[in-house]
């Protein structure tokens, strides 16, 4: 079936086989298979509310019943845009149990970003949280959205707390608007049947269009099925020391993330594990969450770990529970791992992966030490390194070239692009853009990235996104966005910008710098802006990013 040499199966962990069985589930026939052997076990915590898989299997089910009553079918598009609350897994449940395709958009999104992915995705219904409301109503507008269902941010607190909270005002409670398109959750599930509806899912369908993009174009919305998501989950589970129905995830990454999506929600449901959902990554409420509920499990980015380290309560809290320490989206800095584990005596792993492949393509084995690495291919994953201008010829083991990748986690391609799938998946393989090395026992190597892609905190950045936006200020004659090398966050965003003549000398780089910030999400507006007089352009009169990078 494979004519590829797997010379890294000289590291491979002893007992393990080289390649696993694919699940043949979808992922909320998963979540039911959980429910029926551990119905009253724990599968969320939130703010001292306790959700049962149970709970999770049957509320979602009337949630699917709910969005078919609405008009949904097999394949439409729902999206959600929910940050790490109760909601935010029994809504993508519910989506993929009336035959719906799941769409997470990012809370962070302001009226622009939501608008294009609306469109883009062409969705139908959209689940919010009330506190969005005003992004969401002005970003709604000349959309193929037929209904937003709000939910409130005190619904799955426990009872004491939502009343104590808002009697207080520490949870908001803003009202919201009203119209035909309007609807509230609880009121929408109210009366629901608990019993999942009849509808054909096969593991080959797709559950969820995750976006990303890259340097032209606008963000694309890449196709991702059961399967992929399932082999995946099943590849987490065998990767590490796991019990069934034992462990205790910290579920701070967010589920509109394909690392949050397939190893925090998918994962826990195949394994039967629990998860402390917190909202956003604040180091206090994380080492709480870990004492209090003995958490055996953290899943985060780099600069979670940097965060911890850098946190004088590090020491204050016991997360001795920690047993499995995972790290994705960005290069851990090997200070880091080290760092980590002298304080805390636990190891992280790290891997690589890419929303493309739902996400994880490598992984270190437990309890190797291989600074710099990022793992070695997983079970049935094959990758190969060629040569980066022709894209066919396969370069000799330690040789930089394009990364290249196959196997059951990979994508089924781009929404409604497909030029851009073409150019992707080529020959029965994942073009990723990516540059990288093998060494001699099979470990992979990331070297510059052949995209201009910018990873700040774990999140990707799209330069061509945000140039996108910024040639939205009347004052912006040209710009480029380039990622540059910062300790805290990995890279910085900063933008080259050249003025339109009648601006120049009446605004300033911290005024476009306050205007980016209310136009695009936290983490994607340019921290740093610079004035030029003219951006450096080929021959061709396309602007070089790679001469700003350099300078």
């Amino acid at each position: 079936m494979r004519n590829i040499n797997r010379f890294w199966h000289r590291s491979w962990p002893e007992g393990f086989p080289f390649d696993i069985e694919i699940p043949d589930t979808t992922i909320h026939e998963t979540l039911s298979s959980t429910t029926r052997q551990y119905p009253n076990h724990p599968a969320y915590y939130f703010q001292g509310k306790t959700l049962t898989f149970r709970d999770i299997d049957q509320i979602s089910n009337q949630l699917a019943n709910a969005l078919i009553d609405l008009g949904v079918k097999k394949g439409d598009r729902v999206a959600f845009m929910l940050p790490n609350i109760p909601q935010a897994p029994l809504t993508l449940f519910g989506i993929l149990k009336a035959g719906a395709i799941v769409t997470p958009i990012n809370p962070l999104f302001k009226q622009h970003e939501l608008k294009y992915q609306l469109n883009s995705a062409e969705v139908k219904h959209l689940i919010g949280l009330d506190l969005f409301h005003e992004v969401i109503e002005a970003g709604k507008q000349e959309t193929s959205l037929q209904s937003v269902i709000y939910t409130r941010t005190g619904e799955y607190l426990n009872k004491a707390k939502a009343i104590l909270g808002r009697v207080a005002r520490k949870i908001p409670y803003p009202k919201l608007p009203s119209g035909n398109d309007i609807r509230l959750f609880q009121d929408l599930i109210q009366g629901q049947s608990i019993r999942a509806p009849s509808v054909d899912v096969t593991t080959n369908d797709t559950a969820a269009l995750l976006y990303t993009g890259g340097t032209t174009g606008p963000p694309k919305g890449a196709m991702l099925s059961h399967r992929n998501f399932m082999f995946n989950a099943k590849v987490g589970s065998q990767w590490f020391t796991v019990r069934e129905g034992e462990e205790c995830f910290i579920g701070v990454l967010p589920a509109f993330h394909a690392f949050g999506f397939s190893c925090i929600i998918v994962l826990s449901a195949l394994i039967a594990a629990s998860v402390v959902l917190i909202p956003r990554p604040d180091v206090k409420e994380i080492l709480k969450s870990i004492q209090q509920y003995k958490a055996t499990v953290l899943v985060g980015v780099p600069t979670l770990y940097v965060s911890l380290l850098a946190s004088p309560l590090l020491k204050k809290y016991d997360i001795s529970s920690l047993e499995n320490c995972f790290s994705g989206a960005a290069s851990l800095p090997v200070e880091v791992l080290e760092q980590f584990q002298n304080e805390t005596g636990s190891y992280i792993v790290e891997g690589y992966g890419m929303t493309e492949t739902s996400p994880i393509l490598t992984l270190i084995p437990q309890g190797v030490l291989r600074p710099g690495a990022v793992g070695i291919p997983t079970f049935n994953t094959d990758i190969k390194i060629v040569d980066q201008t022709d894209g066919t010829k396969e370069l000799p083991i330690g040789e930089w070239g394009e990364i290249l990748a196959k196997g059951p986690q990979i994508f089924q391609g781009y929404w409604n692009a497909p030029e851009a799938t073409a150019a992707t998946l080529r020959g029965g393989w994942l073009h990723t853009g990516d540059v990288g090395r093998f060494d001699d026992e099979g470990y992979l190597y990331i070297g510059d990235r052949k995209k201009d892609l910018i990873k700040r905190s774990g999140y990707s950045v799209f330069p061509a996104e945000v140039e996108s936006l910024l040639y939205r200020h009347p004052a912006v004659a040209e710009c480029a966005v380039v990622g540059v090398p910062e300790p805290r966050v990995g890279e910085e965003v900063k933008a080259f910008i050249s003025l339109k003549p009648e601006f120049k000398g009446s605004i300033s780089e911290d005024e476009i710098r306050d205007w980016a910030k209310q136009e695009m999400a936290a983490y994607k507006y340019p921290r740093i802006i610079e004035f030029r007089d003219d951006l450096p352009k080929s021959a061709v009169g396309k602007i070089l990013r790679r001469e700003l990078r350099d300078a």
